[in-house]
């Protein structure tokens, strides 16, 4: 059996977390025997990314819908074509119905009223509107990531509806620091206005006794930078030291006005943070609302002052963050397969 995994990059292209969860699909079917191969845009010459084949488009991520008989004629070559958003999902959509495939649909990003935080006016409608219409698009099945994802489209659960959270890597679960945890408040994520970046300065400012730290990767460092107060420390990475980091910190913070998912909260629970954010995933620590200062203030301060109960959050939550599985999210997967594919035979065993 053969699927088509169309998304708009893929490692070791990438712009985010999207690429490395489709990276984990691709590898969890082949792992139970199925021919998975990508589709995307990149440098042609790449034609493979760590056993996964791939087909790679010489054009921009944002002109995929132009390469539509591209993507028809690997759909003819496979059983199931399952698509993620954003730029590929609407080619992929079309090149199954044009041949006959059943067609998966994985929203991995969802930011709803958030694109006004993101982009221009104009733009940001443009692109909510661009959203709507993804959500909007008829499949045979469809997985979402977060129960807030799912509301946001609208969508209920169903046998071709399904949750499927990302896991988290083994690595994260390491022994943290062999010193324990330091005195430090740590983002983590793109340096971008969606993630928080001004509420993260803001609250730095406003805790000038608490040492803050960012690490992440954005167009615009030096302008953040500039921005920041004495006690927010910036690094660029994406790499080990992210890791550590996480494991030296003992509040994670993520003031982020949109996530599909923020699989980097995950990994600081995993990681025996405690978690002030605005994201779900049923962190201990704090939940705040974005946009929120001087809520965001307050929580920190009182996870801050209170050492062994901030540290008592981060050991549950290093506990709570064992559900999220790779193997169970990629089976979750394989399962929506079946029920569109129930006589193949190399999916009823790849999910028995």
């Amino acid at each position: 059996m053969r699927v088509l995994l169309a998304h708009e990059r893929y490692l070791p292209d990438s712009g985010g977390g999207g690429e490395t969860l489709v990276h984990r699909r691709a590898l969890h079917l082949r792992a139970r025997g199925i021919d998975a191969r990508v589709l995307c845009a990149g440098d042609p010459v790449l034609a493979e990314h760590e056993g996964v084949p791939t087909r790679r488009l010489a054009r921009r991520r944002h002109a995929l819908p132009l390469a539509l008989p591209a993507f028809v004629a690997e759909a003819r070559r496979a059983d199931l074509v399952h698509a993620f958003s954003y730029h590929a999902m609407l080619p992929a959509f079309l090149a199954a119905r044009l041949t006959g495939r059943p067609l998966v649909l994985e929203h991995m990003a969802l930011f709803g009223p958030a694109w006004s935080v993101m982009r221009p006016a104009r733009t940001a409608y443009a692109y909510r509107a661009f959203e709507t219409v993804l959500t909007g698009l008829p499949a045979d099945g469809k997985v979402f990531l977060s129960d807030a994802s799912l509301a946001l489209a609208g969508a209920r659960l169903g046998p071709r509806t399904i949750l499927a959270p990302p896991g988290v890597d083994a690595a994260f679960f390491e022994p943290v620091a062999a010193g324990g945890k330091e005195d430090l408040v740590l983002f983590a994520g793109k340096f971008e206005a969606r993630k928080g970046i001004g509420e993260l300065v803001a609250v730095a400012r406003a805790c000038p006794d608490i040492r803050f730290a960012a690490i992440g990767w954005g167009t615009d460092v030096e302008a953040f930078r500039a921005a920041a107060p004495e006690n927010l420390a910036i690094h660029e990475s994406r790499g080990d030291l992210y890791r550590t980091m996480l494991g030296r910190a003992r509040i994670f913070f993520f003031p982020s006005f949109a996530e599909t998912f923020g699989i980097v909260v995950a990994e600081a629970m995993a990681r025996a943070c405690a978690v002030v954010g605005t994201t779900g995933q049923g962190a201990e620590g704090a939940r705040v609302e974005a946009g929120d200062v001087p809520g965001m203030v307050a929580a920190i301060r009182r996870l801050w002052e209170d050492r062994d109960a901030c540290l008592s959050l981060g050991a549950r939550n290093r506990e709570l963050a064992r559900r999220y599985d790779w193997e169970a999210s990629g089976d979750a997967v394989l399962g929506l397969y079946r029920t569109l594919l129930p006589g193949v035979p190399e999916l009823a065993e790849a999910v028995s």
